[in-house]
This record gives C-alpha cells, structure tokens and sequence, in this order.
C-alpha cells in the first residue's frame, strides 16, 4: 500500500532574496507567508498540494562554527533534528532534503508507526507551531530519520491554509513535481534504505537505477554515481510550457516537462 506523497523539497540558499529574485524570472510565483524583513523562507506553490521552499538553514547570524558548536552542545535532546540541522549547514547549496505527506493525513501517526515497524531509525518527533498573520496559532510534527540523507515524514498543517489562485499560478506553467533524481554512491544499500521509509510502496530497478513510485503519481529516482546529492527534480507543467531551466549551475537542475 502507498502510503506517501512527495509535500516539499528544500533548497538552500545563504542568500533569500537572490534565490527569490532568481526563482521569479524563472516563471515561478515566490510567497511569503511571514515577514518578508524577518523571513527564513519562501515557498513555491502547486497545484497539486506539494510545493518548493527556498531556506537560509542559519537561524541567527552568528559565524557557522558558533552555530555548530552549540548545536552539537543541543545534540543529546533532539540527536536526529540537530543532525540533520548541521548537514543543512554544512551541504552545498541548490536541492538539498524533501518531505514526504501522508496520502491520508489522518493516517500520519500510523504511517510513522508503519515505518518504524519496517526497522528505520527515527528520533524524537519534533512538534512545531507559529502564529500566522491573523494571530492563530498553525501546528505541525515531523518524524525524522537519523541518517539526514533520507526524508522525513510530516503531518498536515494545523489549520491548513488553502493556496490562493495566484499562489499556484505560475508564467512558466509549473503544475506540480514529477520526480526527484538522487544520486547514491552504493545503489543496493541505499535501495534497502528507502525501502524502510517507502513501506510497501512498489520500487523498479532500471539498469543502474531504482524508481519508487509514490502517491499523485510522483516518482523517485535513485541512481548509481560517485556522491551521494540531491541531483534534478522535475516538474509537470502545461502542454504550452516546455524546456529545461538550470538551478545554480552545476549544483542540481529544474527540469521543466
């Protein structure tokens, strides 16, 4: 049984505003959903429900090794969360880590369940909340792996706030996300790795890749190279909008199809 939907992919950028900029000329409608002046990110809606954040990982600023030294100092309390903080940090930026929605979101906390009964590690769950614009508190949970390189799983927004037109209207004719392709060093091992986080999602081995099929018919691609790194994601657009957009040169790619 698919259990699982790609909800969003992160992309790092020390810069905000630039990547803002940057993602607006490529065609994309950019949202703010808190103050712009105090804003870590910005996200990039779709149709259908999942959508794109562009994050600056650093909190405060203060020099990355101050930041990585109490973080490490914070690691005993939350050791996956923290992890998974520092590799933020320390990753290079473009496509950098995704999250993964459960198809019913009533069935979020048995689906963790479900995972953790396959045999991967998770840590703590992490509970998050921020008061939104008209003053309401908005709730959510993540169950992390403790391996950063898998994703992590989300409940649903607590109130869920529906994406405007606008939002999810975008001149290049983006829709929605089709894959991601992540490239692994050792194909076999990280196979078996996701197929704890997958339970009982179907996986096709192609030559020297392995292709997950997940929910609203996204896809993820694992395939053999030399480094481990989130390498494309490809989009769905409108039979009007065709063609190929780069995303920080080399780093990872935007597909458009």
């Amino acid at each position: 049984m698919n259990r699982f939907a790609i909800g969003h992919v992160l992309i790092k950028s020390r810069q905000l505003k630039q990547a803002v900029d940057h993602f607006e000329k490529l065609g994309f409608t950019v949202t703010y959903r808190t103050d712009t002046a105090k804003a870590h990110n910005a996200l990039i809606y779709f149709r259908d429900g999942s959508f794109l954040e562009l994050f600056n990982p650093k909190p405060i600023r203060l020099p990355d090794g101050l930041i990585r030294t109490v973080f490490r100092l914070l690691r005993p309390l939350h050791p996956a969360m923290v992890t998974r903080f520092l590799y933020y940090l320390e990753h290079e930026e473009g496509l950098n880590d995704f999250a993964l929605d459960s198809l019913q979101p009533e069935q979020a906390h048995a689906n963790v369940e479900s995972v953790v009964q396959a045999g991967a590690k998770l840590g703590k769950t992490i509970h998050k909340s921020k008061t939104l614009p008209d003053g309401r508190k908005q709730s959510w949970w993540m169950a992390v792996p403790m391996e950063p390189r898998l994703p992590f799983l989300m409940s649903a927004y607590d109130p869920e706030i529906p994406c405007s037109e606008q939002e999810v209207t975008h001149t290049n004719g983006s829709l929605g996300i089709e894959r991601l392709v992540i490239d692994v060093p050792e194909l076999e091992p990280w196979m078996e790795r996701y197929k704890l986080i997958f339970t009982g999602t179907e996986c096709t081995r192609e030559g020297q890749q392995c292709v997950f099929a997940l929910g609203k018919q996204h896809t993820i691609v694992l395939r053999q190279a030399r480094q481990h790194r989130m390498a494309e994601i490809h989009l769905l657009t409108s039979s009007q909008s065709k063609g190929q957009l780069q995303l920080q040169q080399e780093l990872s790619k935007i597909i458009m199809r």
